[in-house]
């Protein structure tokens, strides 16, 4: 995958994330944007090298939903930021 290409593909993930991340802050877990992440990780980004700390990120994100507590929702927004930043750090790189 081209740089440019990846560049797009991680600026979409990104706001992927950025909207999961405001769903929880109102209290809403929403499964379609969970699925929406690990579909676009699938299509691509999971099998890219320059994204191979990407994976474990995701991996962490979604082990953070399965087990209902309390925390739930503050650990996931919490992923989500990390994941966030892990994007832009991954997309610095690749320009």
């Amino acid at each position: 995958m081209t740089s440019r290409e990846l560049t797009r593909r991680l600026r979409v993930l990104r706001r992927t994330v950025v909207m999961l991340a405001t769903e929880l802050r109102h209290g809403r877990l929403d499964e379609a944007l969970i699925a929406d992440i690990d579909a676009q990780m699938e299509q691509g980004i999971a099998i890219d090298p320059r994204c191979s700390g990407l994976r474990s990120m995701v991996d962490t994100l979604r082990e953070s939903t399965l087990t209902p507590r309390a925390e739930l929702l503050a650990d996931t927004v919490r992923a989500c930021e990390q994941l966030r930043d892990a994007i832009d750090e991954v997309t610095e790189r690749a320009h």
